[in-house]
């Protein structure tokens, strides 16, 4: 008999003790996603990321077969979902967690049952847990003992800690997304065609001079600076979608790499508006944060550039009139026809500069471009979306 009861104690000692390692892993679970998602600089929450990432691709998939407004109006919906989900998966971590706990040592000694039909369970734990998170505390249920009553007040205090930080990160959040809207603004007001990044250049050459270039590409790379700080402390922000499609990430990489590019490898060298020392740290910057978000968020890795034409090759298109065989080559002299032309420069250009300049272009470009398409696939853009004006809206 004594073996028996011997048993029984050792297998209600088991099961104690694994729930309260399952619960104390509940808790530190919820705990530290809080402190890698909020307070962390470099916002990678393990659980948070995934949540956003995964919840994005079902609504991705849940609204693909709907007519494009409706499609449209669920991807919007799909980001500001994330902080109200992911607040609540924190919540019910520690939640559980603390029930978990609370049910290892739930008896008439350890508890207060003021309401005689109420009896120790799994159920009656998750009730005590929930009031002590939300500080509710009706009083049926009360800890009796020293060690509960602290863990009553400690689960207290991080469900409080918890909705406060959550506040802070949806203000940050909102920051962020501030900074895109004033980035993707400036460059659409500067746009005469709101589908060609060069037109942006149209009004710093009046009369083919140079005006203004520096603070142009100052303002570029501040906001690009600002956006890649921001995507990295809050990457809940890459999935937020618009209906205007112009506040767009893919519209701001795109406009903002094709000026960066027109100006460095548009114009011969030594053209005074190529000589902003912010011009290099412009296409940098551009450069490592599509590598971040490439490595980040994409889901497909983007495709290495092309292997530039040969010199004989290029130089035969140089020397003719008619359109080029090769896309790159036919894009480069495209670009460049338009620059020359802003900067009223008429003497022809030299095939061996051109194709030293064709060569260091190529890559940025395509990489600017990959990254166009496919951020706005990933997010659910059509490529003829972000061509839209301010006064046309997705739905």
């Amino acid at each position: 008999m004594l073996s028996v009861f011997t048993a029984v104690t050792c297998i209600i000692t088991v099961v104690s003790g694994l729930l309260i390692g399952a619960g104390v892993l509940l808790i530190l679970a919820g705990i530290a996603d809080v402190f890698f998602t909020v307070l962390h600089p470099d916002g990678f929450g393990f659980l948070s990321s995934r949540l956003y990432g995964g919840l994005f691709k079902t609504v991705r998939l849940l609204t693909r077969p709907l007519p494009q407004r409706l499609r449209s109006l669920g991807l919007s919906m799909a980001a500001p979902l994330m902080v109200p989900v992911t607040i609540t998966v924190w919540i019910v971590l520690v939640l559980v967690g603390y029930a978990l706990v609370y049910y290892a040592g739930m008896n008439s000694r350890s508890f207060n049952f003021s309401n005689p039909g109420l009896e120790p369970s799994l159920s009656e734990a998750l009730y005590i847990s929930g009031t002590a998170i939300s500080t509710l505390g009706f009083g049926d249920i009360t800890p009796a003992t020293g060690v509960y009553q602290a863990l009553a007040i400690s689960e207290a205090l991080i469900g409080f800690g918890i909705l406060t930080l959550a506040i802070s990160y949806v203000v940050g959040i909102y920051g962020v997304l501030q900074q895109l809207g004033v980035a993707a603004a400036g460059l659409l007001h500067q746009a005469s065609d709101n589908s060609e990044p060069l037109s942006i250049l149209v009004p710093h050459f009046p009369g083919g001079e140079p005006r203004d270039i520096e603070p142009q590409v100052v303002a570029h790379h501040s906001s690009l600076v600002g956006l890649y700080e921001g995507l990295r402390r809050y990457p809940i922000v890459y999935y937020y979608y618009s209906r205007r499609a112009y506040r767009s990430l893919p519209y701001t990489f795109r406009m903002m790499g094709g000026v960066a590019g027109a100006l460095r490898w548009g114009l011969p060298k030594g053209h005074p508006a190529r000589q902003t020392p912010w011009l290099p740290a412009l296409i940098r910057g551009l450069d490592m944060t599509i590598s971040f978000l490439d490595e980040r968020f994409l889901s497909e890795n983007l495709e290495e550039a092309p292997v530039p034409v040969p010199f004989e090759t290029f130089r035969s298109a140089h020397e003719q009139e008619e359109e080029p065989e090769n896309h790159w080559v036919a894009r480069f002299f495209e670009m460049q026809r338009y620059m020359y032309k802003l900067a009223r420069i008429k003497e022809p250009a030299d095939a061996e500069e051109d194709y030293d300049q064709y060569k260091k272009w190529l890559p940025f470009a395509h990489r600017n471009q990959a990254f166009f398409e496919a951020s706005a696939r990933d997010l659910g853009y059509e490529l003829k979306d972000l061509d839209y004006g301010p006064g046309e809206r997705l739905f």
